[in-house]
C-alpha cells in the first residue's frame, strides 16, 4: 500500500517564503495531509494559509509552546503514516515525496528515508549544497548528517523512538535522528535533492548561544566518543563562525586551509570550488516563469554553463544566462557549470529573475 504523508508546517513569524513553502507541498505526488500551526498572530499568515485551503487538512491561529509543541500538535491532526515537517522559509522539491513514497513501497523494514537539501541565502539566491549531508552511518552520533526538510519517517518507528522531544528547542531533529538510529530503526539515503533550505543570520540554527550549546552538548556527551566529543564541538563553533560572523571570502579562505578536500557534492566543493564540472538542480516557485539566470563567482570565472537547453560559455564574476523557454515554476532543471580555466572557479549563488 502506497504511504500516506502527514507534514506540518510550525510557523512562529510570518516569512516571505511561506507561499513557495505551502505551493511546493500542493505539486507533490502523493499530495500530503498538511498542518499549518501559526502562533505569529499575523494576518499575512492567514492570508497565506487561506491561498491554500485545499491542501491544509488542519490549521491552528494561536499561542502554543513552541516549535517542537506545535510539529506534535501537527501529527495528532494530519493523518499519515510517514512524518515530517517543514518550516516556513523550507520547500520541498519536486518529485520528493515521490521519490520518499517508493523507497518505503520497496521495503516495509525501512523506517527512515533521507536525501540532499541545496541552500539559499539570505538573498534567497542558491548559494550550493547543503554539505553535511552524508549517507546513513555512526558518524550521526556525533554529527547531524542529515538535512531537515528533506527527512521522513515511519510513524510507528517514530512512535516506538519515543517521538519528538516537546523540551528541545534547537536540536529536536538532530536528538530525534540518534534515538532513531539506536532503536534499530532502518536508515536509507536518496542521492538526489529534496528540499531547498534558507540559511540565515536571523535563523535560530544559526546562533550559537547558551541554551542552543547546551543542546548540542547533550546529544554529543551522551553519544559521541571522547575524540569525537571534542571533534564535534569544534566543528559546531567553527561552523557558526564561518557561517554567520566572518566575511564569505575570509571564510572561504580559512574553510581551506583548514580543510583542504572537504566535502564535494555532485562536483561543487564545501567553498564553492569547481575543478572540472558540477552538477545542481535548480527550482523556483515563483509566480511567473522566469526567464534568466544570474550565476556568481568569488572571483572571474571561464566557465561553459548548460542550464536546460542553454549551452553558453562565459567569463567573469557574474554571468548572466537568458533561457530560451523560460523556467515555469515548480519545475526542476539541471545545472551545469564546467571550469574552463586553469585553477578553480569558486561558485557563490544564483538567482531567477
Amino acid at each position: 500500500m502506497a504511504p500516506t504523508f502527514s507534514i506540518s508546517v510550525p510557523i512562529g513569524a510570518w516569512h516571505p517564503l511561506l507561499r513557495e513553502c505551502l505551493q511546493s507541498l500542493v505539486i507533490q505526488t502523493p499530495r500530503p495531509n498538511v498542518a499549518l500551526l501559526d502562533a505569529s498572530g499575523d494576518p499575512r499568515v492567514k492570508a497565506d494559509a487561506d491561498a491554500f485551503g485545499d491542501l491544509i487538512v488542519y490549521r491552528r491561529h494561536g499561542p502554543d509552546g513552541g516549535q517542537s509543541d506545535a510539529i506534535l500538535e501537527g501529527w495528532a491532526n494530519a493523518p499519515g503514516d510517514v512524518l515530517g515537517w517543514l518550516n516556513a522559509d523550507d520547500a520541498l522539491y519536486p518529485g520528493a515525496l515521490a521519490r520518499a513514497a517508493a523507497k518505503f513501497e520497496q521495503d516495509a523494514a525501512l523506517g527512515v528515508v533521507y536525501g540532499h537539501s541545496v541552500i539559499i541565502d539570505d538573498d534567497f539566491a542558491v548559494v550550493g549544497y547543503h554539505w553535511a549531508v552524508e549517507p546513513p552511518s555512526e558518524l550521526l552520533l556525533s554529527g547531524d548528517i542529515i538535512s531537515q526538510p528533506s527527512c521522513f519517517f515511519r510513524r510507528d518507528a517514530y512512535e516506538k523512538a519515543g517521538g519528538l522531544d516537546a523540551d528541545l528547542h534547537y536540536t529536536m531533529d538532530w536528538d530525534l535522528w540518534v534515538r532513531l538510529w539506536r532503536d534499530g530503526a532502518k536508515f536509507d539515503f536518496i542521492d538526489e535533492v529534496m528540499s531547498r533550505v534558507l540559511w540565515t543570520k536571523e535563523a535560530k540554527t544559526g546562533g550559537f548561544g547558551a541554551a542552543r550549546r547546551k543542546e548540542l552538548a547533550r546529544i554529543i556527551d551522551q553519544n559521541a566518543s571522547p575524540v569525537r566529543r571534542l571533534k564535534s564541538k569544534l566543528g559546531f563553533a567553527l561552523h557558526h563562525v564561518f557561517e554567520y560572523m566572518m566575511p564569505s571570502a575570509l571564510a572561504r579562505a580559512l574553510r581551506g586551509r583548514l580543510s583542504p578536500g572537504g566535502a564535494v557534492i555532485n562536483g561543487l566543493g564545501r567553498n564553492g570550488e569547481i575543478e572540472s564540472v558540477a552538477t545542481l538542480p535548480v527550482v523556483h516557485y515563483l509566480p511567473e516563469p522566469a526567464g534568466k539566470l544570474r550565476l556568481f563567482f568569488a572571483d572571474k570565472a571561464d566557465v561553459s554553463v548548460t542550464a536546460g537547453d542553454c549551452v553558453l560559455s562565459a567569463s567573469g564574476e557574474e554571468i548572466a544566462v537568458d533561457l530560451p523557454v523560460p523556467q515555469a515554476p515548480g519545475e526542476t532543471m539541471m545545472l551545469t557549470i564546467r571550469n574552463e580555466g586553469a585553477g578553480s572557479a569558486v561558485f557563490t549563488g544564483l538567482r531567477f529573475d
